[in-house]
C-alpha cells in the first residue's frame, strides 16, 4: 500500500478528530490484517471510488460513540437514537471527506458515497482488497478503530 495513503488516512483522522472533538487522538501503528471483524457494535461504512476504489469502516465502542454524539452536539447525551446515529454517520463523513481531499493531493481522486451506520454485536465485514486496520485511543485506551480497505480503481 502507498505510504501517500496511509499518511493520508492518518493527517485527516487526526485533524478531524481534533477538530470536530476536541481530543488529540493517540493513533497507534496501522497494520494489514487479513479480514475486517470490527472490535465494536456501532459501524460506520462509507465507500470510495476513483482512482483507488474500497471502504473506510469505523468502529465504535458504545461509550465513546455516546462520548462523540455529546461533543458533537455540544450537551450531554446518553442514548444512541436515530439523531445520534446519524452524528456517527456524519464523523464518518467529515473524515473520509477530509481523506479523499488529502488522497487528491497526492494524485488519487476519489469520490465517497454516503455513510452508512450499522449497530449490533459480532458485525463481520466482508470486503475484497488490501486491508489496513488503524487502531485509536479517542477517549480512552482502544476504543476506536477505522479499517480502509483498498481495491484498484479506474
Amino acid at each position: 500500500m502507498d505510504a501517500k495513503i496511509i499518511n493520508s488516512l492518518i493527517n485527516s483522522v487526526h485533524s478531524t478528530f481534533k477538530t470536530v472533538l476536541k481530543v488529540e487522538p493517540e493513533i497507534m501503528k496501522p497494520e494489514l490484517d487479513r479480514e475486517i471483524e470490527p472490535k465494536y457494535p456501532i459501524v460506520t461504512v462509507i465507500g470510495f471510488n476513483g482512482a483507488i476504489e474500497g471502504n473506510l469502516i469505523y468502529s465504535f465502542s458504545e461509550t465513546t460513540a455516546i462520548k462523540v454524539v455529546s461533543t458533537m452536539m455540544g450537551m450531554p447525551y446518553e442514548t444512541l437514537d436515530e439523531l445520534a446515529l446519524s452524528a456517527l454517520g456524519e464523523l464518518g463523513n467529515m473524515t473520509s471527506g477530509s481523506i479523499a481531499m488529502n488522497l487528491e493531493k497526492n494524485g488519487y481522486n476519489v469520490d465517497i458515497t454516503p455513510p452508512t451506520v450499522i449497530t449490533g454485536k459480532e458485525i463481520k465485514v466482508t470486503a475484497e482488497g488490501v486491508i489496513l486496520k488503524l487502531p485509536l485511543n479517542i477517549f480512552e485506551k482502544g476504543d476506536f478503530e477505522i479499517h480502509m480497505v483498498l481495491r484498484g480503481g479506474k
